[in-house]
């Protein structure tokens, strides 16, 4: 597993060219047990990052539908998605050691084998890794809001890479997108109304059917518990 989360550019100088990033390049806090399962278990379902597109069939040994999910935390969701679904093939993305060892000691445990996770920048992964066309649905659930104005240049989520990431999708392709930010939520719809091929889907059966596969993670909790609302945003790719 590599230690670096992001590629370094340089101007002609040698100068280090520093960009805005949805999340902060830190160490953290991990516990032995995550640690011991990054080394015991990242060869058997870790993904490291690479310049050439993933095969998915190969990857999987299978053909069927790939779910991707950024940014998973400690990865209960994404677990429960994968131990649900098993027609499904689910690729997980995440940049801090302490969720990548959970999810990797859940996997194990579990014995989950539709379900694979990189460590590196979502939209570097994003631009090398996925064909275009390729996956049924991408999932972004409470992705940092950078509450402050100065920092909404770091949201994730910006008109730019809604664009990327409708390019990944297949037609028919499902954008799944939580937060408990009004704000966020307000700038994020507000964004995407003007990029074409989105459609918002509308309060109906399968909407509710989607929220209700998303498992309350422990941060959902927190949120439910500060009297937070939770906020789904759910698109279909179109021509």
């Amino acid at each position: 597993m590599k230690n670096n989360i992001i590629t370094p550019i340089y101007d002609k100088n040698g100068i280090f060219l520093r960009k805005n990033h949805s999340f902060i390049c830190r160490s953290g806090r991990i516990t032995k047990s995550q640690l011991k399962s990054i080394k015991k278990y990242w060869p058997l379902f870790g993904i490291d990052f690479q310049l050439i597109p993933l095969n998915f069939t190969s990857i999987f040994c299978s053909s069927s539908p790939v779910i991707l999910e950024i940014g998973f935390g400690s990865g209960e969701s994404l677990i429960n998605n994968a131990i649900n679904f098993p027609n499904k093939n689910f690729l997980g993305i995440e940049v801090y050691k302490s969720g990548i060892g959970s999810c990797l000691n859940y996997i194990k445990s579990y014995k989950i084998n539709n379900l694979k996770i990189i460590c590196y920048d979502a939209v570097e992964v994003i631009d090398k890794m996925i064909l275009n066309n390729s996956l049924s649905k991408i999932q972004i659930f409470f992705p940092d809001p950078w509450p402050k104005y100065r920092h909404h240049k770091r949201r994730m989520i910006q008109a730019s890479f809604l664009k990327k990431v409708l390019k990944k999708l297949i037609i028919g392709g499902i954008l799944h997108i939580a937060t408990d930010s009004g704000n966020y939520s307000d700038y994020i719809l507000q964004t995407i109304k003007y990029i074409k091929n989105y459609i918002k889907l509308p309060k109906n059966k399968f909407f509710s059917e989607l929220v209700m596969l998303r498992k309350a993670t422990k941060f959902e909790k927190k949120a439910h518990s500060l009297g937070n609302k939770i906020f789904d945003l759910i698109f279909i790719s179109q021509k």
